[in-house]
């Protein structure tokens, strides 16, 4: 665990949300979710220090694009120095629950991936459904949201649809790594 890491779980817990970083099975359990044969358009909500990003860029090619989207501005700093030779790689301090508005501002629309690991299962419920909400609002027809999480509720939630999921053991706690596609319900 880094000392940002730590610094900043101490600083808000809710919004840090795990007591450590991911692990790197589970890092590379999700970025294997995604299909970089052709180049690609990633989101990732709620990067924190980058450990699933790093994952993910090695898998990028040339062409693809990766969007970070952090509300912690001392992530966002760590973040832009990491990334900061990597023209593929667009640090936005901003918040989820504007996600379709921030994804305009960078001329993508229905992105190819949107991944996150926020735990949507401890936040209050309204702000859980905006949050959800916003992401569906995001996807078009073929997008897929990848999202590893504790708790399976997210396969029954009205606006997503469950693709696949896989459970991995080696992460603290173990998560469960789903991919959701959007449903009839979200595209009326």
């Amino acid at each position: 665990m880094s000392l940002l890491f730590f610094k900043r779980l101490l600083a808000n817990p809710i919004q840090v949300g795990y007591l450590v970083p991911s692990s790197p099975f589970l890092t590379r359990k999700t970025a294997k979710r995604m299909d970089f044969s052709q180049p690609r358009v990633v989101v990732e909500l709620g990067p924190g220090e980058g450990c699933h990003t790093r994952q993910i860029a090695r898998r990028m090619g040339p062409a693809s694009k990766l969007i970070l989207v952090e509300l912690d501005e001392h992530f966002v700093e760590h973040l832009m120095k990491q990334f900061s030779g990597d023209a593929r790689v667009t640090v936005v301090h901003g918040d989820a629950l504007h996600l379709p508005e921030t994804l305009e501002r960078h001329s993508c629309s229905e992105p190819d991936y949107i991944v996150s690991g926020i735990p949507f299962t401890i936040m209050e419920r309204q702000l859980r459904e905006q949050l959800l909400a916003s992401i569906a609002r995001a996807m078009g027809p073929e997008s897929v949201f990848i999202t590893y999480q504790f708790s399976l509720q997210l396969c029954e939630h009205e606006l997503f649809d469950l693709k696949r999921s896989e459970r991995c053991l080696f992460n603290v706690p173990p998560l469960n790594v789903l991919e959701l596609k959007k449903s009839l319900f979200a595209m009326q």
